[in-house]
């Protein structure tokens, strides 16, 4: 069986496609072989951090299934509420930080 080349566009498309999201922002990077990075999109809204990983793992599983965990490393997801913009306009997680 040939190698599975996965690509920050394919991954991508495949998320939007599998976990239907809306409006997503996708700050993906390679690290160790795999893609690891964050995902940005009110569908993630009402859902825990919990169901989130489980909706993204479920949705690489269902694509790739073994290999999935040799492709794709940590990946967080978020709703725009809880990222914003630091000072020098670079997204920042909110989510688990104190105010102060």
């Amino acid at each position: 069986m040939a190698a599975i080349k996965l690509t920050k566009e394919k991954l991508e498309e495949i998320l939007v496609r599998r976990l239907d999201l809306q409006q997503p922002i996708f700050h993906l990077e390679k690290s160790g072989g795999r893609l690891v990075g964050d995902i940005i999109s009110p569908s993630f809204k009402r859902r825990g951090d919990e169901e989130r990983q489980k909706l993204i793992w479920d949705a690489l599983a269902s694509e790739f299934g073994a290999e999935s965990v040799r492709l794709v490393g940590m990946l967080l997801a978020y709703t725009p509420d809880e990222w914003n913009l630091n000072e020098n306009g670079i997204p920042q997680p909110t989510r688990g930080k104190k105010a102060g």
